[in-house]
């Protein structure tokens, strides 16, 4: 019967999309935790059947390709595709970023994110005239149970949900309202699985969301505010907590930003190490 190409027809499509990222992807190197931002780009008014395109062959789905948007930006998703159908990610390829370019659609600023260890989405994208903007290194460490000796000497709560205004109450010292705004949008769309606020004396000094991706154990701290006033070992003693809050919770890896921690921090966290780099690439038409 060949491969049946379609557009996006029901949100049972969108399940099938996460399953079949989460299935594809699992292999990858530190891939992180599936994103909420597809069911909730489905709600918005920038969306369209055409921005999701499935490869059936009978009635297994093969392969898929998406893009999420807002105005002109577009975040375009890669060809992903089972390995013995990599000669239709072209065909995925056409149909997606071709509505995402099309007057129909709108879209001038093309962007996708992978991971360095990445080769071939990366090598992909750089085929079809995108380059590599900027990459991000990736600090982590693995996790056993040595970590259950340690002492908390700060104390903390741990928290089931992330609150963001409880990240805002201290980030917003140092962050304009735009950026504030984009974090919003950001962490919204994010599975955390718990978060930890720290305090010496009723008074917040840390806040810190975390997510685990389900099978590989691969945790990432994805949000992180301090007040300006803790100390290194303050900072020190943040991590030891959350390392074993995520390691009970069955998280193998434990990964951060370089970027999100002050360098003094940084240079005295001696069992972290980088792991991989966060590789942002870009493509613009121009008006």
């Amino acid at each position: 019967m060949g491969i049946v190409f379609r557009y996006f027809e029901d949100q049972e499509d969108l399940t099938r999309q996460y399953e079949f990222w989460e299935s594809i992807t699992t292999p990858l190197p530190y891939a992180w935790k599936p994103t909420h931002s597809p069911r909730q780009f489905s709600m918005q008014k920038e969306f369209h059947p055409k921005t999701r395109c499935f490869a059936f062959d009978g009635e297994a789905l093969v392969g898929y390709m998406s893009f999420t948007g807002k105005g002109s930006f577009v975040s375009l998703g890669y060809p992903w595709v089972l390995p013995e159908y990599r000669d239709i990610q072209d065909v995925l390829f056409d149909r997606v970023y071709g509505f995402a370019s099309s007057n129909e659609y709108g879209g001038k600023r093309f962007a996708q994110r992978f991971r360095s260890q990445w080769k071939e989405p990366i090598d992909y994208f750089l085929s079809k005239g995108f380059a590599i903007t900027n990459s991000s290194p990736i600090i982590g460490k693995e996790l056993n149970d040595e970590g259950s000796t340690f002492k908390a000497t700060i104390e903390y709560k741990v928290e089931a949900q992330f609150d963001f205004e409880k990240w805002k109450s201290l980030k917003s010292k140092d962050t304009t309202e735009e950026e504030i705004q984009m974090m919003s949008e950001y962490y919204s769309s994010v599975g955390f699985d718990f978060a930890v606020s720290f305090y010496d004396q009723d008074q917040l000094k840390g806040y810190f969301g975390i997510a685990i991706r389900n099978k590989t154990g691969y945790a990432e701290i994805i949000a992180i505010a301090l007040d300006n006033g803790c100390s290194l070992a303050e900072v020190a003693n943040m991590l030891e907590v959350i390392e074993f809050e995520t390691f009970i919770r069955e998280g193998k890896v434990l990964s951060i930003y370089q970027s999100s921690l002050p360098a003094e921090v940084h240079e005295k966290l001696k069992d972290y190490s980088q792991i991989t780099e966060d590789v942002m690439m870009m493509k613009e038409i121009a008006e």
